[in-house]
């Protein structure tokens, strides 16, 4: 299966989980609470974008009066950075090929309602999450179509 298909495979299951399957789910605040006690949270998010490029990266967020903030650059590394291998094969995730996400504190502004704001230089979005599993896999479709997965590590 070649990875055109495996993502859009993946972005149709995490569209329609995140439009039909919200049974027994407790608001997005109450599953937060324990990620919002003014200790630093160490993350990993993951943006689908329309054109199928996905983004990830993997930092710290801080905690800011009632928020999580980045407090750094977020290095973000992308599937259509790709490296060619000794032996031909294409690597998408390039390491040697990420890219700064923010140059300013509250680049990514994260509430415990589930709101999310992100104003980085590869994109910039809002979305309000789907908070699952005590929080700590929160995840929806942004204002302009980003599939968004934020999972505290």
């Amino acid at each position: 299966m070649n990875f055109n298909k495996l993502l859009i495979i993946l972005s149709t299951i995490f569209f329609l989980t995140s439009t039909f399957i919200k049974i027994g789910e407790a608001s997005c605040s109450d599953q937060l609470a324990g990620h919002f006690n003014q200790n630093n949270q160490n993350v990993q998010l993951t943006v689908v974008r329309p054109q199928g490029d996905v983004v990830y990266i993997s930092n710290t967020l801080y905690y800011y009066t009632g928020f999580l903030t980045n407090g750094n650059s977020f290095p973000a590394v992308f599937s259509s950075k790709t490296r060619t291998t000794a032996s031909g094969r294409v690597q998408p995730f390039d390491i040697d090929q990420q890219e700064t996400s923010f140059y300013d504190r509250s680049g990514i502004v994260f509430r415990q309602d589930g709101s999310l704001t992100v104003r980085a230089l590869w994109g910039n979005f809002n979305a309000n999450l789907t908070c699952v599993n005590s929080g700590s896999l929160n995840y929806g479709i942004a204002d302009n179509g980003y599939l968004v997965s934020l999972q505290f590590k």
